[in-house]
């Protein structure tokens, strides 16, 4: 095993909004990054770009989340289409197989994903994602785990959620997470972080949110799973960690 980093969020523009500093610098430095994207994103806001459906709005986004994954270093990219803000009234064993599937066949070291609290939104598609992807993280090393997808059990080593310090300038984010254990300078990577999140032209509506809740420059996880880290506050997702487990 080598080291790599799986991605699992909910809708495009998440995988910036969330850790796009910490995938840019970890991308800069030759670790490659797997992206999974449960909703095409086709309920969100258009921000006046010109949209005529649901399907139109669909393919604009995956469009832009190709974009922004570039600028960010992100090298592929899984995009199952769920219904966008319906993730919580998905077969959750069916979008858990997917999820699955998507780390067995990437074999990621590190999984990162939303917390239980679904990032300071709360989103339910959010709150879904993260219980799938924890779910996931372990039957991915289970042979009897969804046998018919015929790809190898996977172990990552670690599991981390999302995190951030709190309160938040933005009074209207109003949700703590789950306590940090991973804080990562990316003052050298916000310039493609704010390029990447550009490239969602689409939810430049959302910019006011960015800026004042996404555009730090740390950004933190929370260890949920795996193998302990050799301090309660790291800045390194891989620290201690032996490749060859």
């Amino acid at each position: 095993m080598t080291h790599r980093i799986a991605c699992v969020f909910a809708h495009p523009d998440d995988e910036t909004f969330c850790v796009g500093g910490i995938v840019a610098k970890y991308a800069a430095a030759g670790v490659p990054i797997d992206l999974f994207c449960a909703t095409n994103g086709d309920a969100g806001k258009s921000a006046g770009v010109p949209v005529s459906s649901r399907e139109e709005l669909a393919e604009i986004r995956r469009r832009e989340l190709r974009a922004a994954a570039s600028i960010l270093g992100i090298g592929t990219i899984e995009m199952p289409g769920y219904r966008d803000g319906e993730l919580a009234q998905a077969d959750s064993s069916r979008l858990i197989g997917d999820i699955v599937g998507f780390i067995r066949r990437t074999r990621p070291t590190v999984v990162l994903t939303f917390g239980p609290e679904g990032a300071p939104t709360g989103h339910s598609d959010h709150r879904a994602v993260s219980r799938a992807a924890t779910a996931a993280f372990f039957l991915a090393q289970l042979a009897t785990a969804y046998p018919d997808q015929q790809v190898p059990p996977h172990r990552p080593l670690r599991l981390y959620y999302q995190a951030w310090t709190f309160p938040f300038p933005d009074p209207k984010l109003k949700l703590e997470s789950v306590p940090a254990t991973v804080q990562i300078d990316v003052t050298p990577w916000k310039g493609r972080k704010d390029a990447a999140f550009r490239a969602h032209v689409t939810q430049q509506g959302s910019a006011p949110v960015f800026y004042s809740g996404a555009f730090f420059d740390v950004e933190y996880l929370a260890l949920a799973a795996g193998v302990a880290q050799p301090a309660p506050i790291i800045d390194d997702v891989f620290a201690g960690l032996d490749v060859r487990s």
